[in-house]
């Protein structure tokens, strides 16, 4: 074998090598992304039942929304932070859909608890208090989706359960 046929030799094995370290590279790359977006999605579930058992833990929280009388002082701030808390929560979950962590589908689902959250004048009026504390792009997405979307009557249907 002369010393031509074996450098052709070496380059087609380095060619092999390169394209079996590329193929590996992708196949890491891929499943780093599939363990981003479980614990985007582990995260999110925590968020959202931390939020669920607030309610639970708290469950004047929904008459205070609904309410017709003033709430007092200190209902309308256990209002203010659990909303804080529950539209950080969409925050993120939208920061995760800009930054394609997860799905439109995804977002979807988490973004109809806006509705929800803002689903009272009450709700919409603390909104109004506190979306400065969020990314503005977030913000501006919230109140273009509320704008002409009308109150829920959740709290009334609830009440009326028997």
């Amino acid at each position: 074998m002369t010393l031509e046929q074996i450098a052709l030799i070496a380059q087609i094995i380095g060619v092999a090598v390169v394209a079996g370290t590329l193929i590996y590279l992708a196949l890491q790359v891929h499943q780093g992304a599939q363990q981003m977006r479980s614990e985007s999605r582990q995260a999110q579930l925590t968020y959202d039942q931390t939020g669920v058992y607030k309610f639970v833990d708290s469950p004047e929280l929904g008459r205070i929304f609904s309410q017709v009388e003033t709430p007092s002082f200190e209902e309308k701030t256990k209002l203010f932070f659990w909303m804080i808390g529950q539209m950080r929560a969409r925050e993120y979950e939208w920061l995760q859909y800009q930054n394609g962590a997860i799905t439109k589908e995804s977002w979807e689902t988490y973004q109809g608890v806006i509705y929800f959250v803002l689903g009272t004048p009450r709700g919409r009026a603390l909104w109004q208090l506190c979306r400065g504390y969020f990314n503005a792009g977030f913000a501006d997405m919230v109140d273009g989706m509320v704008r002409d979307v009308p109150p829920i009557d959740l709290w009334d249907q609830l009440q009326a359960v028997e």
